[in-house]
């Protein structure tokens, strides 16, 4: 009896281990806490472009969703088609929506406020998108669903004026660690719209039969640049660009998971998205797409590029700095009269940077001084 009990607890170990790996991974994959440097550039870089779709709604933005325009009433598209613009068609109604769209899209930049800019953002384009559904896109749509992750990220955390307000510079450029769950959002996101765009394409007969690409390339009213005949009446062409376009975005569903993948399916996202944006006007949508990638940047990884940049900015800016007191003693000597003191030879110097008159350190004024704050 002894020996029954102890040879089944083993068995019931190794069945279990399998579920208890798959929990861990889990909950490793949503919860485990990460530095939100690449949460702060999402932000930066997702504020970036709804500020860009905002303003690109202004020229037409009474011809579009104004009572007199193209759609004079909301449409009656069912529940989930609200919005704030569905309140009234009046110009007041839509000049204020706007302008908190705009607002909260220069806030969510910037940091400031992160979580309700986002919930400005989100309602706001939530709004025009529903108002006039015929001048929008999947990109717009997109663009909603990214503000509503930010909304509930901590995306004010690290690179932003909630950080800088809540300690100061000394402690800005740290990047403190959050469970990235709605990063993973994002992320997977970006993998569902890559697998349903294949899924819908590979439905259409022209994506079967390696036409389509050609097609869309024809279609001179959203045509952004014409396109060589050679390239859009070749057959072998032709079938080259749809069944790869294909590929690459199977391939882009599935191995931006993999690490070692992950680099080359993105960089071959970006080109692929930059061609499209370049042959055919789709809006932001390759650019909105293309923010979204930043979601895949490892947090190790952006917050050292971050630094990076920093340092070599105030190399820059200290170096202007010198360059320019050098340039400025010349001129000082010349108008009060006298030689130059002896630290400038020619126009080039030496600065005394010790204590005292002695000058234990000295320093050319053309070399770069290291930065004095790092954020360490």
């Amino acid at each position: 009896m002894l020996s029954t009990h102890s040879s089944a607890r083993p068995v019931v170990h190794a069945m279990a281990t399998p579920f208890t790996r798959l929990g861990a991974g889990w909950t490793r994959f949503w919860f485990q806490p990460q530095q939100t440097s690449t949460l702060g550039l999402f932000r930066i870089a997702y504020g970036v472009v709804v500020t860009l779709w905002t303003l690109s709604l202004l020229p037409n933005l009474f011809a579009f969703f104004g009572d007199d325009g193209i759609l004079p009433q909301h449409p009656e598209d069912g529940v989930g088609a609200w919005g704030v613009l569905e309140l009234s068609n009046s110009t007041p109604l839509l000049i204020m929506v706007f302008v908190a769209l705009l607002s909260g899209a220069v806030a969510l930049t910037v940091g400031f406020h992160s979580r309700i800019a986002a919930v400005v953002v989100w309602l706001g384009v939530l709004s025009f998108s529903h108002r006039n559904p015929l001048v929008g896109n999947s990109g717009d749509e997109l663009i909603g669903n990214v503000a509503l992750f930010l909304m509930l990220a901590p995306s004010g955390t690290s690179l932003s004026l909630d950080r800088l307000r809540s300690v100061g510079r000394e402690r800005f450029w740290e990047f403190p660690a959050r469970a990235p769950w709605a990063l993973r959002l994002v992320q997977v996101q970006l993998s569902v719209v890559y697998l349903s765009a294949v899924w819908d394409k590979v439905q259409g007969e022209m994506w079967r039969n390696g036409t389509a690409v050609s097609y869309a390339l024809r279609i001179a009213d959203v045509g952004r640049m014409p396109t060589p005949g050679f390239i859009t009446h070749s057959v072998v062409i032709s079938e080259l660009m749809t069944y790869g376009t294909l590929a690459l975005e199977l391939s882009l569903g599935i191995l931006v998971w993999n690490r070692v993948a992950r680099p080359w399916v993105l960089t071959l996202g970006i080109l692929l998205h930059l061609s499209i944006d370049l042959s055919v006007l789709v809006g932001f949508f390759s650019f909105i797409m293309i923010v979204c990638y930043l979601s895949f940047v490892p947090d190790q990884t952006a917050g050292r590029r971050v630094i990076q940049v920093r340092d070599w900015y105030v190399r820059r800016r200290e170096a202007r700095t010198a360059a320019a007191w050098v340039g400025a003693v010349p001129a000082l000597v010349e108008r009060e009269g006298g030689d130059p003191p002896p630290e400038i030879h020619h126009g080039v110097g030496t600065r005394v940077i010790g204590h005292g008159r002695s000058g234990e350190r000295e320093r050319s004024a053309g070399e770069v001084p290291e930065p004095r704050d790092r954020g360490d």
